[in-house]
């Protein structure tokens, strides 16, 4: 008995050495960062598709979703569609680039959206 209790400390004594010395050598994520970390569902998006997804989330998930129809249309590749220029001329308010087919509520305007954001914005929907 003296023995199985001697082995089971020198083992959980060993894990646990090898538990501090794997948490050690992870580096911790801190301000300034330049390289893109993805987390939470994002691993197969760029930084500019990340940042395109954020603009998404916070402008058009209330009307839209990517694949399928909601208040508004789809949106999954709509850059196959249109050009950046044209998109951001539509959300700055020319609604007659773009034809609303069956859709009764125009897309709301968003003049502030800038080209790199709208370019960010058809990334992220590809």
């Amino acid at each position: 008995m003296k023995r199985f209790a001697s082995i089971a400390l020198i083992i959980i004594i060993g894990g646990l050495g090898v538990l501090f010395i794997s948490l050690k050598t992870l580096q911790p994520q801190v301000c300034g960062v330049k390289d893109f970390e993805p987390f939470c569902g994002t691993t197969n998006l760029s930084e500019n598709a990340y940042e395109g997804k954020q603009i998404f989330n916070a402008n058009c998930a209330a009307c839209h979703k990517l694949d399928r129809d909601m208040t508004g249309p789809a949106l999954r590749e709509i850059g196959k569609k249109y050009d950046t220029l044209t998109i951001i001329k539509f959300l700055h308010g020319n609604k007659t680039l773009i034809k609303s087919k069956g859709y009764n509520n125009v897309c709301v305007n968003f003049p502030n959206l800038t080209y790199e954001e709208a370019s960010n914005l058809l990334k992220y929907t590809q």
